[in-house]
């Protein structure tokens, strides 16, 4: 498990039982970012219990962060095993979100910092990628940060509706895993 503090900062792993706070701000990240997500809020708004546990917060080849200034959560990240990766070697990174009135402070390096090392421990996978809008500037410098290498970009339908590419990055998990 990842752990971080620094002033009243800190990242931790959620559980099922963190369910109901998660929903809340997934649910806020959803409906101020429409077009940033690959889902959108009234899927997820319909979602009941066994759903926000099962499919966002249950263990295995995931983990969902969730960002706290104290004890109010006001951040989540998660990191999962690429689906259209058929060998399982490879993990993404989404759900990152921020809230406003906490962003620009660097707090996105605690999400990347959580999402990396739980990667690199995660050794089933060689790769972590993560994709933006293009026009997200701030993920794309959050990534470069991070060391992320940028592989491709994909014209997609945003949930919005907008047409916009989507930039794509990797990161090689073998190679961090050497420099431990």
């Amino acid at each position: 498990m990842v752990e971080a503090v620094t002033r009243n900062y800190s990242i931790r792993h959620l559980t099922p039982e963190d369910w109901q706070e998660f929903a809340a701000i997934r649910l806020e990240a959803l409906k101020r970012n429409r077009g940033v997500f690959t889902s959108n809020y009234e899927k997820e708004h319909a979602y009941d219990e066994h759903q926000w546990k099962s499919h966002w917060l249950s263990q295995g080849n995931k983990s969902v962060f969730g960002l706290f200034d104290g004890l109010k959560l006001i951040g989540i990240t998660g990191v999962f095993t690429y689906k259209d990766d058929a060998s399982g070697k490879t993990g993404i990174m989404g759900l990152s979100y921020i809230q406003p009135d906490y962003r620009g402070q660097g707090l996105s390096d605690f999400l990347y910092r959580a999402h990396i090392d739980w990667a690199v421990n995660h050794k089933e996978w060689t790769k972590l990628i993560i994709g933006h809008r293009e026009t997200n500037e701030p993920s794309r410098r959050a990534n470069q940060r991070h060391g992320f290498q940028f592989t491709h970009r994909v014209n997609r339908t945003w949930p919005d509706g907008a047409q916009e590419d989507e930039l794509c990055y990797e990161i090689d998990l073998e190679q961090l895993r050497q420099k431990q």
